[in-house]
């Protein structure tokens, strides 16, 4: 057994329970729930949030259904995922053009779904192509898509006639990025699940446990 499944099996039965319910909040309100916790988003009104989540979805789903495919990228399997300040799944270094994939979360994860008894929703192996596609997207975004990302969130900087500007919305590309890796393995639920789940437990019994995501994937 793997150090991380140690860890998921250290959860009480009660914390299973806490954590599950997190299944019963939408994709859209996971994401809003993410959007809230970056700082530059705090002072704004919940619809707005729950807005920008939804409309950063569907843009990630329409990139995948758009077929829009990054270019291949190198994958560097490591560990220390878990352990080495932050935990993180998987992260994408735009100027070495390579995907950092951390397989001791990508166990913990999966071994999380099994206690969770989320394996319909999330099949075995999932989690690792999920968390690859996952950083493919933010490639996709980061070199062809940014743009269109802050029109399809739609936050507006400034106008002048017809003529507009719209802003960076930070977190929007991590749920893009989830709807992305949705779409592209036909999940019926957002990656964003598993993450929120994973951070809960992580945070133990008196963390923020359901009311908190992470921003990387």
């Amino acid at each position: 057994m793997s150090a991380a499944q140690a860890a998921a099996t250290t959860l009480s039965r009660a914390e299973i329970t806490r954590i599950r319910r997190l299944i019963d909040v939408d994709d859209p309100a996971l994401g809003a729930r993410l959007l809230s916790g970056v700082t530059t988003n705090e002072s704004r009104p919940d619809s707005q949030v729950l807005e920008w989540s939804a409309r950063a979805q569907e843009f990630g789903r329409s990139l995948a259904r758009a077929g829009r495919a990054a270019d291949d990228v190198t994958v560097i399997e490591r560990t220390g995922g878990l352990h080495d300040g932050d935990p993180v799944i998987a992260r994408y270094n735009s100027r070495k053009h390579t995907v950092e994939l951390f397989t001791d979360s990508v166990d913990f994860c999966e071994h999380l779904v099994d206690e969770l008894g989320w394996r319909t929703l999330f099949p075995t192996g999932s989690i690792r192509a999920a968390a690859t596609a996952h950083e493919q997207a933010h490639e996709l975004v980061i070199r062809d898509h940014a743009r269109e990302l802050r029109e399809a969130v739609g936050q507006t900087i400034f106008r002048i006639g017809r003529h507009r500007r719209y802003a960076y919305v930070a977190g929007a590309d991590e749920l893009a990025a989830h709807a992305f890796a949705q779409a592209t393995l036909g999940l019926d639920r957002s990656p964003l699940l598993v993450t929120a789940a994973a951070m809960a437990a992580l945070d133990g019994p008196t963390g923020n446990d359901a009311d908190t995501t992470h921003k990387e994937n």
